[in-house]
């Protein structure tokens, strides 16, 4: 956490919808220390922290912790609050007051410009700290410790129990060929991880691939935004690169295929240099069920490729899309190298991301 010039706490802005269904305030906390956790659901930094703030939530419950979510979009599908509502029950964390900060109002008054950021609010209304991006546990407990003026029980040795029973290992260390093909999150605080994977040194990159967003374009042609443009498939590609075959509409957030060009399998094609688990975001355009079918190196997943969200039925390998999430397609013991292809056989299928760990 880093310590910051104490100043009155803003109060949330333009959050019209609270999980809870009730009006909150940050007055209405005096008294207590909050944990304000900005995050959005499409950001797996975010998921990631997930077990952390739940650890957090337990271990300092009793001396005055209230945890408040407040859920900014950094997509245009994440404003919709049933796809918030869905997220917060998917990821366990439906219990957590959480508002609906569908046009990022709060978020840029707190001064954000990324997910996931975490500020800290005094018993007197004052943001005191603050912790931009990923954090474990162990990295709040000194902030707290001032906070909730708890460091001398801790140094009398009272409460040490209450605290070391938690331990964001718990969180981390599930073995992911428990979670392999199965179809919920039976534990969602702890299982998170293990869906996703984390990142490491080397690992392939994010990539988006909207036209505000993408960066690493391999194609070589011009392309028109907001339009349907055909994609000549290249004869070579490079790492890390996102390259498409066929028929795509290339819009602000993503792509959506056409299946009426004579080339009646249009494909995104990503060679990724190091992961173990690939993540994709995808939705559909008509919020009708899409599916794509998913290769590596030119064959469909085996048995052990097959990821958290995808499934092997007779041999082909597919994800279907239901609602817009991150998705988990394909999970490896060892960091691997393959050249991934997606192939839509719905025209409804959109694609927003690669995340990868």
């Amino acid at each position: 956490m880093n310590i910051i010039p104490a100043t009155p706490a803003p109060e949330y802005k333009d959050i019209k919808k609270w999980n809870d269904n009730l009006f909150h305030s940050i007055k209405e906390l005096k008294g207590k220390v909050i944990l304000l956790d900005f995050w959005t659901y499409t950001c797996v930094f975010c998921l990631r922290t997930i077990p952390a703030i739940e650890l957090l939530k337990k271990k300092y419950e009793n001396d005055g912790l209230e945890v408040i979510g407040i859920h900014s979009a950094e997509y245009d599908f994440a404003k919709n609050e049933e796809n918030i509502v869905r997220a917060l029950k998917m990821y366990g964390v439906e219990d957590t007051t959480t508002g609906f900060d569908v046009n990022n109002k709060t978020w840029e008054l707190y001064g954000n410009s990324y997910w996931p950021k975490h500020i800290l609010i005094d018993k007197d209304g004052f943001v005191r700290y603050e912790h931009p991006g990923y954090g474990t546990a162990s990295e709040f407990d000194d902030a707290f410790e001032d906070l909730l003026d708890i460091s001398s029980s801790i140094a009398t040795g009272k409460g040490t129990e209450s605290k070391n029973q938690f331990d964001i290992q718990d969180a981390t260390s599930q073995n992911k060929n428990e979670l392999h093909n199965v179809p919920s999150i039976s534990n969602p605080q702890n299982n998170i991880t293990a869906m996703y994977g984390m990142h490491f040194p080397g690992m392939a990159p994010e990539i988006c691939v909207g036209y505000t967003r993408l960066r690493r374009f391999g194609n070589n042609q011009k392309v028109r935004i907001e339009e349907y443009n055909i994609f000549n498939e290249v004869p070579q590609i490079m790492d890390n690169n996102v390259y498409l075959k066929g028929k795509w509409f290339w819009g602000k957030e993503g792509v959506n295929c056409s299946l009426d060009h004579k080339d009646k399998n249009p494909s995104i094609i990503f060679k990724y240099n190091s992961a173990a688990n690939v993540n994709i975001i995808t939705g559909s355009t008509d919020g009708k069920p899409a599916t794509a079918e998913i290769m590596l190196d030119g064959k469909y997943l085996d048995e052990n490729q097959v990821g958290y969200h995808s499934k092997l039925v007779d041999g082909v390998s597919s994800v279907d899309v239901t609602w817009p999430f991150l998705r988990n397609i394909i999970k490896t013991k060892n960091w691997e190298i393959h050249k991934l292809e997606i192939l839509p056989r719905t025209e409804n299928f959109y694609f927003y991301t690669f995340v990868f760990g």
